[in-house]
Order: structure tokens, then sequence, then C-alpha cells
């Protein structure tokens, strides 16, 4: 076999690879993107060999690899004085990916618009069947078992799959716009009629998802594709009108009516912001998801304090169990009887990934954090500002928002959301598409 077939042949698995990592992503077989992320990285490896004539890409030396490798070493050092190895371990194991994923990206330039393209396609088509899957299991539930209208929103609507709502509506909110990316530029997934079905089956499938942050996004992201693809005339004003007008109609309906997906917004609007700061509360009290989150500020603070750790932290070991001993301490609802399977607040982390960096690993880890937010928005800043990077920005917007609403490296597939999708996004823009195909 000569180089050139060789190469061609790497090339193919190296996708192939790729593929079954996003299938398995989605479908959250976390075996199998681990699996994957593991053939991916040896893959590339030795076709940059292939390549270069060198085993290891000298854009291995990049400051986000290396900003991502200092957070993972943060996670390794506390092994060596942690009273709980065992729980030390369970975290570097889950933020291996911080390792692992930039790895995969930078050891070989795989990702172009062509193959980008064909993945998003796989992408779009296993998003949308998905959600078919997930209905059908609600309706299954809904008619034959006799079972609430809420297994059509929110975590009900995926538990089937063991996803997180939020985050798989972030999965399905980077598809959407990629689909707005294509119609902008005249492309089309097999057809218009194909295209603009996915395009709203998506957004249906955001609004059942009933995440508030990514609906907010969705709907601004919406207007702004509206907006520009007004200001360069692809679109007939008309269509802009009856787009604005339906937008508001929906809205209108779902916020001013009783639903699922109204209460939650209004559960935020809610709630006395003053009462995170009572020295104790009463099993019965409810915090709404801000009066929750503002409560980890005050309880961060007084760990960090109490246990001189604002440097370099409590350790991701100790973290959990000092703050379920906040929770304990001041009397917040732990479940019910001792033992049972509702612990109440107990073992929920900081729901927000810089509280989650200065409580675990400090000032220290806190910096290394911003160091890769900054990475990523240098990425997103130096590529020229055309459309396609705009899918980045939109992208890496809505994750960094996120990041203040839930410990996103606290889980596998927040992780993959945070590191991978925009490494893909970002490699994806370089090259040029396919020829059109002719009609």
């Amino acid at each position: 076999m000569d180089k050139y077939t060789q190469i061609r042949h790497i090339n193919n698995l190296l996708f192939l690879f790729y593929q079954v990592f996003v299938v398995g992503t989605l479908c959250a077989f976390r075996a199998v993107s681990s699996i994957m992320i593991g053939l991916i990285l040896v893959t590339s490896i030795i076709q940059n060999k292939n390549l270069q004539g060198v085993w290891l890409n000298r854009q291995l030396k990049h400051p986000f690899v290396i900003t991502c490798g200092l957070f993972f070493l943060l996670q390794l050092i506390p092994l060596a004085y942690t009273n709980n190895f065992f729980e030390g371990w369970k975290h570097v194991q889950v933020k291996s990916a911080l390792l692992f994923i930039p790895l995969c990206f930078y050891s070989c330039a795989c990702i172009n618009k062509v193959n980008f393209h064909s993945l998003m396609i796989v992408y779009i088509y296993t998003l949308a069947a998905l959600l078919i899957w997930s209905l059908g299991v609600g309706c299954n539930k809904y008619f034959f078992h006799h079972a609430t209208t809420s297994v059509f929103f929110y975590h009900e609507l995926v538990s089937n799959l063991g996803h997180h709502a939020v985050q798989f509506s972030i999965f399905v909110f980077a598809g959407l716009i990629y689909l707005l990316h294509l119609n902008h530029i005249k492309r089309y997934l097999k057809n218009k009629t194909v295209h603009f079905s996915l395009i709203a089956w998506l957004i249906i499938g955001i609004v059942l998802l009933s995440s508030k942050l990514v609906i907010i996004f969705t709907l601004g992201y919406l207007i702004y594709h509206l907006y520009t693809s007004l200001q360069k005339k692809t679109i007939a004003r008309s269509v802009v009108a009856i787009a604005l007008i339906a937008g508001i109609i929906c809205s209108s309906a779902i916020l001013l009516t009783q639903n699922p997906i109204s209460r939650r917004f209004n559960d935020v609007l809610h709630g006395n912001i003053a009462v995170v700061q009572q020295p104790s509360f009463n099993t019965r009290d409810y915090f709404n998801g801000v009066q929750f989150r503002l409560l980890q500020w005050r309880f961060v603070k007084e760990i960090l304090t109490e246990h001189k750790a604002w440097l370099f932290g409590v350790t991701p070991a100790a973290a959990q169990p000092l703050l379920n001993q906040k929770y304990m301490a001041t009397h917040m609802y732990t479940g019910g009887r001792p033992g049972g399977s509702d612990r109440g607040y107990l073992d929920y982390n900081t729901h927000n990934q810089f509280l989650e960096s200065l409580l675990q690993t400090g000032i220290v880890g806190l910096l290394c954090f911003i160091a890769i937010c900054v990475q990523l928005v240098i990425m997103a800043m130096t590529r020229q500002f055309d459309y396609t990077n705009r899918l980045l920005r939109a992208l890496l917007l809505l994750l960094f928002a996120y990041t203040f609403s839930d410990a996103v490296f606290e889980t596998q597939y927040g992780l993959i959301l945070f590191l991978f999708m925009p490494l893909l996004f970002y490699t994806g823009q370089a090259g040029k598409y396919p020829a059109k195909p002719e009609e």
C-alpha cells in the first residue's frame, strides 16, 4: 500500500471515529464516547506521523492545550494529600477529558469544512431521531401508563436517554444554528422541505426541553438570523413579518398560559432574594434557581474562609462533603427518611463552574478556568468575522452563560459541550464547502 492510500484510509477511519463519537454522545452511550476519544487521539498521532514525519504535532504547544492541561494537573496534585483518594480519583477520571479532547484536535488537523459538514449531517439527523424517540416514549407513558403531561417536558422528556435536559438542549441549539447557517448560504440538507422541517423540529425540541437559558438564546439568535437575512436580502420582508408575528403569538401563548414552560419562567420571578442571608432555614423552605445559586456564593465564601483555603481550595474530593455539611448545618431539606433515595439538596454542587473551580482548587484553579475561557474567546476572535465564525461565537456565548448556572466540568457531557463542540466549530471553518449537488 502506497503512502497516499494509507493516509486516505486513516483519514476515513478517523472520520468514522468522529461519527461514532458524535452518535454515541448524543445517545448518551458514555462508554462508547470514552473509547472513541481514545481511538481518535491514537489515530490522530499516527496520521500526524504520516503527514509531518513526527509523532507530536507542533500545535500541541497551543495555549489552549496548555491551559486545559494545567487545570487537569490541579485535579491530580491533591491526590497526594487528600483524605478521600477514591473520590479524588473519580474527579480525575471525569476531568481527563480536559486533557484528551484538546489533544485529539491538535494532534492532527483532521476537521475541515468538508468533513465538518458531513459530520453535522449525522449530528442533526441523530438529534432529530432522538427527539422523536423521546416524544414517542413520552406518548407511551402518557396514554398507556397514565402519566402526567410533564413527561413531554424538561428532564422527563430525555430521562429515557439518560441526558440532562439543559445540556441536551444546548446540543440541539448547536444543530439549529448550523441549519440556519446553511440556509443563509443557500445550502440545504437534501432539499428545502426537509431542511425547514428539521429547523422547525429542533425549535420545538428546544421549547419542550424547557431550558430558560437556551430558549432565550434561541429567540435571540432567530431574531438575529432574520435581521441579517433581511440585510443581505436573502429573505423577503413578508416572510420576516410572518415569522415575527408567529413567534410573538407562540411566545405569548406559552408564557401567558399555565404550562410547564411558563411555570419555570414564573418560578424565577417569585421569591425573596434576601432569604439567602438567613443564618438557618426550615426544612420546608423552597429555593428557586436564583436563590439557590446565590446561596452557593455565601457557602463557598464561608467554607474557604473557615478552612483558610482561598489559594488552593479544599480539594475536589472534599468540596461536595463540605457543601453537604453546610446544607445540614443550615437545616435545608436533606430528604425523607435516612438511607432513602430522596436526599433533598444533598450532593448538589455549586451550579456555577467559576465557584466550583474556586471551591475545589482555589484562586489558582479559578484563574486556570478563566484562562481556558479567554483562550476560547481568542480562538473565536482571531478568525475572520464572517457568518461561519458567528456560529462559534453564538455557541460560546451560550456556553459561558451556562457556566454561571451549572458546574460544567463536573460531568462528562458538560466537558464535551464546553470543549469538544467549540473546537469542532472552530476547526470546521477551515477550507471550503464541497460543490453544491446539481438540482
